[in-house]
């Protein structure tokens, strides 16, 4: 699978950059996936927490491979976001979901299309963490068996299972605009006890946050706000999670 692929080639920590198609026009997206490349991201996924419409989000597919030289990950909020341009989709099922929309039926949902298409799944799953005062949109969008900034055990528990099932990867998750990323505390439980690649995403917007991130076990680092906000704050991003005493 892609992810395994990268990190035995790169040997390193992976940067994946988050694009939301709702979110800048057809020139800032250009010139952020760009920079993006040249900072040193690995992947651009594409998605949002909102409905996006078929043509957008066809065309921002389009116009990032178009951009750059990076394999592009959907990561897709229903079964309608799902574009046929992208290399890759995060066929990913939302553990902690209360509602099986979330858990199973959307997947299926999107099944039919996949199968006709040259996308290449790759089983995720996505588990939310609860790090916010005020819920964040993935928080306000699905109803939550909540995992706490303190709930070591749950969400070890969660992503064990996902190992159990067979999935390719972990991803946790603090949110889009998270008060502050997924716990290092949490993300050592969970590294100690699975032996495939996590993932950790939302709320990380300083270079030591990352730095810290990684040295707890990530092996992967999403961003995708800071990208809107600053790209500056990317460069260092990546910068500091690709020191070669990161290597794998």
């Amino acid at each position: 699978m892609l992810i395994h692929e990268l990190i035995k080639e790169k040997r390193k920590i992976l940067h994946f950059t988050l694009i939301d198609p709702d979110r800048q026009t057809p020139e800032e997206l250009k010139s952020r996936v760009k920079r993006c490349e040249q900072y040193g991201t690995d992947a651009i996924m594409v998605g949002g927490s909102s409905s996006i419409r078929q043509q957008l989000l066809d065309e921002t597919v389009k116009t990032i491979k178009n951009a750059v030289d990076l394999p592009v990950i959907l990561f897709p909020n229903s079964a309608a976001t799902i574009s046929k341009y992208a290399d890759y989709i995060f066929f990913m099922s939302l553990l902690n979901a209360d509602d099986p929309r979330f858990l199973i039926k959307e997947q299926v949902r999107a099944v039919p299309f996949i199968n006709k298409s040259r996308l290449c799944p790759i089983s995720m799953a996505y588990i939310v963490i609860s790090t916010s005062r005020q819920p964040t949109a993935i928080e306000r969008r699905v109803k939550l068996d909540m995992i706490g900034d303190e709930d070591d055990q749950k969400a070890l528990d969660y992503a064990l299972a996902a190992q159990y099932f067979g999935m390719s990867c972990v991803y946790l998750e603090a949110g889009s605009g998270a008060d502050k990323p997924v716990p290092l505390h949490i993300i050592k439980a969970v590294k100690n006890k699975i032996h495939i690649p996590l993932i950790v995403g939302g709320g990380i917007r300083r270079a030591g946050q990352a730095k810290n991130i990684v040295e707890a076990g990530a092996d992967v680092i999403v961003t995708g706000t800071i990208v809107e906000q600053n790209i500056l704050k990317l460069k260092a991003i990546i910068n500091a999670i690709k020191s070669p005493r990161f290597k794998k």
